[in-house]
């Protein structure tokens, strides 16, 4: 997990649900920036990958704001309900 707030290497990794999300910033036509993003969820036969990217945003960090929404959403959209706990009583 880091870090990296070069020109060209503007990158952070993060973990959110136990899930690697790597974001990419870059710059956009009129000052503004987008992020390209991947999400890799599960291990082995059941390993996931899912590239999505944002639309320009006035700032990195709103840009960034927009990114991670577009995580969560990616994340609850994968949960698996075959694992779920709760066991229904009819």
């Amino acid at each position: 997990m880091g870090t990296s707030t070069g020109q060209n290497n503007d990158v952070k990794d993060i973990v959110m649900a136990g899930c690697l999300v790597h974001l990419a910033f870059l710059p956009a036509p009129e000052n503004r920036w987008r992020v390209e993003g991947t999400v890799r969820c599960g291990i082995e036969e059941n390993r996931a990958e899912q590239s999505f990217s944002t639309d320009p945003q006035d700032s990195r960090e709103a840009a960034e704001a927009e990114a991670l929404r577009r995580v969560t959403g990616l994340l609850g959209s994968n949960v698996d309900r075959n694992t779920s706990r709760v066991e229904n009583w009819s």
